[in-house]
């Protein structure tokens, strides 16, 4: 069964009910930390945790309007891409997925160089729906356990 989610545009990011923002160095240039959260689904498993699988589902070139999908647990994600500034911005709404999750949902990955790294900060906006609800309480603890370990499994990969 899938839920489908309310689709949302960027001003989710800043106007929704529950918004998180976390920011984790990387031990790489932004333009390769850039092209590796954006452009690469066969790296994905690597550095996110629990992720089992993605892949873009549209043609490329990729951009704003493509479609990806994501596997996180054996809980399956059909996103939107919202923005696609190389190499400092990428974001997307969930469309679906196979867990009533949340009824919209939207996260953002905005790029700064920070010497010869780059600074993420990573934006999770979400109005929950009937399973995250009622554990609206712990969910800021595990965004930002599940955002750090990805962030630094990233440096590690990247050479970090």
């Amino acid at each position: 069964m899938t839920h489908r989610l309310r689709p949302v545009g960027l001003p989710f990011l800043s106007d929704a009910p529950h918004r998180y923002t976390f920011t984790e160095p990387v031990a790489a240039p932004r333009a390769v930390v850039f092209a590796s959260i954006s452009a690469d689904p066969s790296t994905w498993t690597v550095w996110f945790p629990r992720l089992r699988g993605g892949a873009y589902l549209s043609a490329p070139p990729h951009g704003v309007g493509t479609v990806r999908q994501a596997d996180t647990d054996g809980i399956v994600y059909r996103e939107t891409m919202l923005a696609w500034q190389t190499p400092s911005r990428w974001a997307y709404r969930l469309d679906s997925c196979s867990q009533p999750l949340a009824e919209a949902l939207a996260e953002d990955w905005v790029l700064h160089d920070a010497g010869g790294g780059t600074l993420v900060e990573w934006t999770f906006a979400i109005d929950p729906g009937p399973l995250v609800a009622p554990h609206m309480d712990q969910l800021p603890a595990r965004l930002r356990t599940t955002f750090r370990t990805a962030m630094n499994a990233l440096s590690l990969t990247l050479g970090g």
